[in-house]
């Protein structure tokens, strides 16, 4: 009979993972990284269900279960557009939608997928890495 892991194995665990990942770092990252200018996320790495989009002029609809405040936060935490892109492309239309309403985005309705995950992209990492960029001047 097996029971939960002492915490010791989860510690030794999360370890190997942590050093699995700071191995396949590059040397700029690694540098970014140990001088405080990245940091490493804990994110999901299970997509959202997908959730097919609601016809036009339909009627409220049930929450599909991602939380758009704690998807601002892990986009947040994110120190290169390619993450957050990697990180929204799974989404559904609706709940990239709603992270666009959470962000203050406006005139999103016609975009398509990839232009509605850039813009989230540009919204919340590029404007970040944009204004780093700036202030590096």
């Amino acid at each position: 009979m097996s029971g939960p892991e002492p915490a010791g194995d989860v510690a030794v665990g999360v370890l190997a993972r942590v050093g699995e990942l700071l191995a396949g770092l590059s040397a700029a990252d690694a540098v970014a990284l140990a001088q405080g200018r990245a940091r490493l996320v804990v994110a999901p790495v299970t997509s959202p269900p997908e959730v097919a989009d609601r016809p036009v002029g339909a009627g409220p609809s049930a929450p599909s279960g991602v939380d758009v405040a704690d998807a601002a936060a892990t986009l947040d935490a994110f120190a290169h557009r390619r993450d957050g892109t990697e990180y929204l492309t799974p989404w559904a239309m609706r709940d990239l939608r709603a992270l666009a309403v959470r962000l203050g985005l406006r005139g999103v309705t016609g975009l398509r997928k990839a232009e509605l995950v850039e813009r989230l992209v540009d919204r919340t990492i590029g404007f970040r890495v944009a204004s780093a960029a700036v202030r590096a001047r």
